[in-house]
Parts: C-alpha cells; sequence; structure tokens
C-alpha cells in the first residue's frame, strides 16, 4: 500500500509540474492531423512485439509453458500493468505459469528477474547507441546511462558469484538463516531454486532468449512508437524513435502510478528537448502514445484473457460422478 501510495505521488506531482509549465493549446496541433487508419496498424504492431517477447518467457521457462500460454499471460501483463499499480500484471504472469505449466513461484520469479535484466541491458545498449549517433554523447547527457550501467554491472557480478560460487554461497545463506532459526525454511524453501537457478545461467540455456531480446525492443516496440509519430503527423527518424524510446523505458522504471503516467510523460519531453524540439511537441507524443498504448493494450488483454479463461475452463477434465 506505502509503495502504491509513493508511485501514485509521484505521478501526480510530475502531471502537475507538466500542465503547470506547458500550454495545453498544444494540443490544438493535432486539429485535423490524426491518421486514424494507422490505428489498426498499431494493433497489429503490438500483437507482433508479443512474438518475440513470449518467445522469450517460453525459453526461459524452458518450454514447459506452452507458446500459446506464454503470448496470451504477456498480452495479460501489459494489458495489466497500464491499470494496476507495482506492475501488478506479472503477478499474474507468474500465476498463469504456475497454473498451466506447474511451476513454483520461485522458480518462476527468478526468470522474470532474468527478463528484467535483458530489457534493462537491451534499453541501456539502445541509449548508447541512440545518443552518439546523434551526437548526443556529452558527458552531461549521459548521466542516466552510466547509473543504468552502475546498477546492471552490480546484477550481473551477483548472476557470475550465483553461476560460478554456488557452493560458498549456498553454506553462507545456509549459516546466515541458521543464526535466525530460520534453516529448514531455507533448505525447504530457498536452496533448490537456487540450486535450479544456478543450473539455468549454465549453458546456452540463455541464448535465444537473450537474441529475442533483440527483435522485441528493435522491430517491436520501435514500430508502435514510429507508427505513433505517424498518426499524429510527427516526423522523427529511426534513431531519434530509438532514444524516444530510451527514454521512456527508463521513465516507467521509476516508481509511479499504473503504466507510469506523469513520469513518462517528462521522460518522452526530455528526449524531445536533447533532440532540439519543442517541449510542447514532446508532451503531445508522450500524451497520445499514452492513450493509445492504454486502449490498445487493455482492449487485448479483456480479449485475450476471455479467451485464456475459456480455454482453461474447457481443459479442467471432468470426473465422472461414481453415483451414477
Amino acid at each position: 500500500m506505502k509503495k502504491w501510495i509513493l508511485g501514485a505521488g509521484i505521478s501526480v506531482f510530475a502531471l502537475f509540474i507538466l500542465f503547470k509549465n506547458f500550454d495545453i493549446h498544444e494540443f490544438d496541433r493535432l486539429k485535423g492531423k490524426i491518421e486514424w487508419s494507422y490505428l489498426f496498424l498499431i494493433f497489429l504492431s503490438n500483437l507482433w512485439a508479443f512474438i518475440p517477447f513470449s518467445l522469450r518467457w517460453y525459453y526461459l521457462l524452458d518450454k514447459k509453458l506452452s507458446f500459446y500460454n506464454a503470448f496470451v499471460s504477456a498480452v495479460i501483463c501489459f494489458g495489466m500493468n497500464m491499470v494496476l499499480p507495482a506492475r501488478g500484471g506479472d503477478v499474474l504472469r507468474i500465476l498463469i505459469a504456475k497454473r498451466d505449466a506447474n511451476l513454483t513461484v520461485p522458480n518462476v520469479l527468478s526468470k522474470l528477474f532474468l527478463e528484467k535484466i535483458m530489457d534493462l541491458t537491451m534499453v541501456v545498449i539502445i541509449g548508447v547507441i541512440a545518443m552518439i549517433y546523434l551526437g548526443l554523447g556529452e558527458e552531461k547527457n549521459l548521466g542516466l546511462v552510466f547509473l543504468s550501467s552502475i546498477i546492471l554491472i552490480g546484477i550481473f557480478v551477483v548472476l557470475i558469484a550465483v553461476r560460478y560460487f554456488l557452493s560458498p554461497i549456498r553454506r553462507i545463506l545456509g549459516k546466515t538463516f541458521a543464526l535466525i532459526k530460520q534453516e529448514h525454511f531455507y533448505q525447504d524453501k530457498l536452496d533448490s531454486h537456487l540450486v535450479e537457478f544456478s543450473a539455468f545461467l549454465r549453458g546456452t540455456y540463455l541464448l535465444k532468449p537473450a537474441l529475442l531480446t533483440i527483435p522485441t525492443w528493435l522491430l517491436g516496440y520501435a514500430i508502435s512508437y514510429w507508427l505513433t509519430t505517424k498518426m499524429i503527423s510527427i516526423e522523427v527518424n529511426y534513431l531519434e524513435i530509438l532514444l524516444l524510446m530510451f527514454m521512456g523505458a527508463m521513465g516507467v522504471a521509476v516508481p509511479s502510478a499504473p503504466s507510469g503516467i506523469g513520469v513518462f510523460h517528462a521522460s518522452i519531453i526530455s528526449g524531445f528537448l536533447l533532440l532540439g524540439r519543442e517541449a510542447g511537441e514532446g508532451l503531445v507524443f508522450a500524451t497520445v502514445t499514452h492513450l493509445i498504448q492504454f486502449v490498445v493494450l487493455t482492449s487485448l488483454a479483456v480479449i485475450f484473457y476471455l479467451a485464456w479463461t475459456i480455454v482453461a475452463k474447457d481443459s479442467i477434465p471432468k470426473t465422472n460422478d461414481p453415483n451414477q
């Protein structure tokens, strides 16, 4: 509850600052310029983006969840993240994996953690490449990239330690839990999952999921951004799209209200300012992008959730009544 209140407070504050400093009449520029035909293409681009995203989840779960359920859970997750606080859609994805693949929650959580690391790594790489090729690689513009890189390095150090130094880590954790008289909890609930997670980090298990992260961002999310610019007649090239995508992704990483409202807008505006564009233009783009994604993702989530519940209901085995 406290986390939700904090996130909502950050979003409200960000929205207050935005609409206090920007002229609402900036939206007049949209009159007669919206190409509604692009809305259908945005629906399709979102469905396309879910394909590599779902394949990555399918391989992260070692094919124990069907691709269909991986796809459905991805659509539901994104849609619910638009309306639930603290990225509650991810919780639904965990529950679907637990129910349909008979996986334990710690197992799914560890794979979700790896997924987030892959996304963050890709986002940082995209940001660095876009800034360098757009001539924005000055030190003052790279603060967010440096901070993200430091966090990534710390995470990779932990993963390498789990991969190569599992035995001493298990001993340390065992003794630590023994000191607080929770040794049985560690042995029964955590140790086996730690061993399983370490095993997953070996060999080529991570290769396919890591490679699928590339088209997810460069050919999935980027296309949705580009189609939105076409819909509202804002001209930006592909490198600029990548920069805006980087800024938007880092913005929603900040604790905020559902769907990152407010902080997403502020991040996109910062991206437009970096490109030497008008802040008002950035506000219009951020608002339209957020609204369209809200409509598209929540609509798709409802459709796929209904389909999933129907299929799940039909898949429940019927038992014969012995009294009949």
